[in-house]
């Protein structure tokens, strides 16, 4: 039985670290992203609705993006947390079971879900679809939060 023990932790040690790089990479890529925005906005500088329209939700996927890569921080930590050793998280981030760590998940994939529907939102033609997408997000987002209130 130990050795069944000792070989989960490290199942879960490549579970975090792979978690751990694939948030990395994510930051990575928002800030170099956020930078290619900013260079551009100001490079092709137009002052008008539309290419503010446009700056607004590039930056809103960016932060969609930040947002995802934090799932994946989050995911990691608790996982080491829960399966390896005690970790250093901040006061608000407790997890003490696999419930508590999927709460947390799940309220960001709400947050990142409602970032998403904002982004679309803002960039809108007038001409697409507009409302199937909408009420696709919405149903995940309502399914989400029903889940959550039913369980706590």
């Amino acid at each position: 039985m130990n050795s069944i023990a000792i070989s989960s932790r490290w199942l879960f040690l490549l579970t975090v670290i792979g978690s751990t790089l694939i948030s990395i990479a994510l930051f990575i890529y928002g800030f170099l992203l956020s930078i290619t925005i900013i260079i551009v906005s100001l490079t092709t500088y137009e002052l008008s609705l539309e290419s503010m329209k446009i700056f607004m939700a590039s930056s809103i996927q960016v932060i969609d993006l930040f947002l995802v890569a934090t799932v994946f921080y989050i995911v990691s930590l608790g996982f080491y947390e829960l399966f390896i050793a005690k970790a250093p998280l901040p006061g608000w981030l407790k997890i003490c079971d696999l419930d508590d760590l999927k709460t947390k998940v799940l309220g960001l994939v709400i947050i990142a879900l409602s970032v998403l529907l904002l982004g679309v939102a803002l960039t809108w033609d007038g001409s697409s679809d507009i409302l199937a997408f909408g009420l696709a997000t919405s149903s995940g987002i309502i399914a989400i939060a029903a889940y959550i209130w039913v369980k706590h």
